[in-house]
């Protein structure tokens, strides 16, 4: 079916997703060749939005249900590889500064194939039923998983927000990013959980208000992403491997006992 034709100001939204999302897709393919951490989340969350962006610009000529429904997948998908994101940043701290145990970033990774699946479930149910593009009983078990998911990432930020005058150099910048991008994400977050409960059409990311999705949804994600890149690609080394540093030296009395050992 021909779309037709007018560039409207959710169009205009997803031309500057595009270019938005692009150099920081750049930066996960050169993060995977440095083998640094968040190149996954960073490369599929900016593709997803990339191809998302792509098929909405494509509807202007081009009306077909195929192209709303990828834009229905795509949109859909992706918070959860923010919070991964974030987590890596705290395990990435972890590594270096031993304030937890590995299993207290495992638990995600379990709940998150359970909302896998449910996000399959919901896709496919929404293609038999009149109103697609409401919530369903699908969407909303995805999203309270998505909220536990990021009450958890809330109460491990914490462990690390307490110990925070331990962390030096690198670790410091992978905690502040968290700091800035927590309430960020809670607010891109808010926005779906407003259309889940409500079902306001106002707050649906495909065809509701654009100021709001642009607010809410766009710069939070666009602001997110970009923070994360610029810490990974200017702050954060590669770690080639586990080292460990205790917690309660700097990095100055570490340098002095190595001076002393080789002396």
């Amino acid at each position: 079916m021909a779309g037709d034709g007018v560039f409207t100001y959710r169009d205009g939204i997803a031309a500057a997703q595009i270019a938005a999302f692009s150099l920081p897709l750049l930066f996960a393919f050169y993060f995977r060749w440095r083998r640094q951490i968040g190149w996954f989340c960073i490369g599929v969350f900016t593709l997803l939005r990339i191809i998302g962006a792509g098929c909405k610009l494509a509807t202007i000529n081009h009306d077909t249900q195929g192209l709303w429904a990828a834009i229905f997948v795509c949109e859909s998908l992706g918070m959860i590889l923010i919070i991964f994101l974030l987590l890596e940043l705290l395990e990435r701290i972890n590594k270096i500064i031993h304030l937890a145990g590995k299993w207290i970033f495992w638990a995600p990774s379990i709940i998150t194939w359970i909302d896998i699946g449910i996000s399959i479930g919901g896709w496919v149910s929404v293609m038999h039923v009149e109103h697609a593009l409401l919530p369903t009983a699908w969407s909303q078990a995805s999203l309270g998983l998505l909220v536990v998911i990021y009450v958890y990432l809330v109460g491990i930020f914490v462990l690390f927000w307490i110990h925070r005058h331990e962390c030096f150099g690198e670790e410091r910048w992978a905690l502040d990013g968290v700091t800035v991008c927590i309430p960020l994400f809670a607010i891109r977050l808010t926005y779906s959980l407003v259309f889940v409960i409500s079902s306001n059409m106002k707050f649906n990311a495909i065809k509701g208000n654009p100021t709001a999705y642009l607010i809410m949804t766009m710069l939070p994600e666009v602001a997110i992403i970009g923070m994360c890149t610029y810490i990974i690609a200017a702050k954060i080394s590669p770690l080639q491997k586990e080292t460990h540093r205790s917690p309660r030296k700097t990095d100055d009395e570490e340098s002095q006992e190595g001076l002393t050992s080789r002396s």
